[in-house]
């Protein structure tokens, strides 16, 4: 029964991933990428990693779709119809580097390198904590620079000239 639920929320996080990158309407974007965040926090709890599903919704389903809201409200959208049709060239470049990545993590995966086991663990949270800000502290503050930079260029493309 797992695999059909684990089938499901796959299928549903593929549509919810591709429909985020191709539709043209940001709105609609920030829906899909709000659908692929709630099959995320699914497969979270289908493996019964009730803290990160919990993670999962609060952080990206209200902070992040909140922020990307007040992005695309603060973007005069005539200086973004300017530059539409430009990115088939990236595009071009860029289907090759997805290509390898994915080759890459498909063999990690096939070989069985991320599945390792890990042993009890009493304290979850506690665990959770410790780890995210001792090993994992550097990609932790990257990914809040990377938040911090975003948050500057919105509103520097929102600003009024003149």
């Amino acid at each position: 029964m797992e695999w059909v639920i684990f089938g499901f929320l796959s299928a549903w996080l593929l549509v919810s991933v591709v429909g985020a990158v191709l539709v043209k309407n940001p709105v609609h974007s920030i829906l899909f990428f709000l659908s692929s965040v709630l099959a995320v926090a699914g497969v979270f709890l289908l493996l019964g990693a009730e803290l990160l599903a919990g993670l999962q919704l609060i952080i990206y389903a209200v902070a992040i779709v909140v922020f990307y809201v007040l992005v695309i409200t603060t973007i005069p959208w005539e200086k973004v119809k300017r530059f539409e049709g430009v990115y088939k060239r990236e595009l071009l470049f860029g289907l090759p580097v997805v290509f390898v990545l994915f080759s890459l993590i498909a063999f990690t995966v096939a070989r069985g390198d991320l599945a390792e086991p890990i042993g009890a663990i009493e304290d979850n949270v506690r665990e959770v904590g410790r780890t995210l800000f001792t090993s994992y502290l550097f990609p932790f503050e990257v990914a809040s620079v990377i938040l911090l930079v975003a948050m500057i260029g919105a509103i520097l493309l929102g600003r009024k000239e003149g």
